[in-house]
């Protein structure tokens, strides 16, 4: 049976499967937000979902995610690259979940902010990134 999670986790295991990705993000993949003390990292997260109905089941699963690079201004690290990486990664490309038949990947929109740290002002964390679409069918 298909679990929604497989998707999040099939989108988290490519990207962390990529020598090239984990070089500028060696701190890791991570769902929803990374460990304290990381600083050059990619967060994948759901930003919103819809069910797709046919002949009383759920035929398909349209997911959009926020999948970006996330690194402190002090760190040393290319946030450009990283979020081109992904985009490598990612837009157009396959995608295998267990139990899901994939039918697109595809990147949406660009993500791209600047944030102060909450604890020293004069930090900046930098976010940059897509949100991709995942059709998947049951």
């Amino acid at each position: 049976m298909a679990d929604s999670s497989d998707i999040e986790n099939a989108l988290i295991a490519k990207l962390g499967a990529d020598a090239t990705l984990l070089a500028l993000t060696p701190n890791g993949i991570y769902y929803g937000e990374a460990p304290p003390s990381s600083t050059r990292f990619v967060v994948v997260s759901l930003a919103e979902e819809e069910d797709v109905l046919m002949f009383g089941g759920r035929a398909f699963e349209d997911g959009l995610y926020l999948v970006k690079a996330v690194m402190l201004s002090t760190a040393g690290g290319d946030i450009k690259a990283a979020a081109a990486r992904i985009d490598v990664l990612l837009d157009q490309q396959p995608l295998t979940v267990s139990g899901y038949s994939v039918t697109s990947v595809r990147r949406e929109s660009r993500e791209r902010q600047t944030e102060v740290d909450a604890v020293d002002a004069s930090l900046r964390w930098f976010h940059r990134g897509g949100l991709y679409r995942v059709v998947a069918s049951a």
